[in-house]
């Protein structure tokens, strides 16, 4: 059961400091969106192991998967999770980068269940593969859809779309 929203008092500089001290050399880049958001980095091999460890946190853990966004960057692509933390009423954003010729991260829908219809929209739009991922399969465009339409290189062509 999640803790009742805002229980834990804590300024957001503190919290940010504090999950830069627990995850020292995974999380990186860790810096504060006012008012009430942690930024940070965190490579797609330690992602599962990290995620894990932030929904376990006493007191502060960030029990709530609330989107995952896959994110054309040109040089590369991101997986981006947004995180919620009833007790401290707080936001936690994870930037982990994807290789565009390796599009693959794991998945973290045993870890958030949330994380699973996610995985699938990221998947479809932007074509990241979440290994592991208990049903990846297209969730908004047809089966037989060929690419993925958010990607920056994507072009449509009639071929992309055999039953129309």
């Amino acid at each position: 059961m999640p803790a009742e929203i805002g229980s834990v008092k804590v300024e957001i500089d503190e919290l940010a400091a504090r999950l830069a001290k627990l995850f020292d050399g995974e999380l990186v880049d860790v810096g504060v969106q006012m008012p009430d958001t942690v930024i940070a980095h965190l490579d797609r091999g330690e992602l599962r192991e990290v995620a894990r460890r932030l929904k376990q946190l006493p007191e502060i853990g960030y029990d709530s998967c609330n989107w995952i966004a896959g994110v054309d960057q040109l040089t590369h692509l991101e997986s981006v999770y947004h995180l919620y933390s009833f007790a401290t009423n707080t936001y936690l954003e994870l930037h982990v980068q994807v290789p565009r010729d390796k599009a693959t991260c794991p998945t973290v829908s045993d870890v958030w269940p949330s994380a699973d219809w996610h995985e699938r929209e990221s998947w479809d739009m932007v074509g990241i593969k979440y290994e592991g991922h208990p049903d990846l399969r297209r969730i908004l465009l047809k089966d037989d859809w060929i690419g993925h339409p958010l990607r920056k290189d994507y072009v449509d062509l009639i071929e992309n779309h055999p039953n129309v």
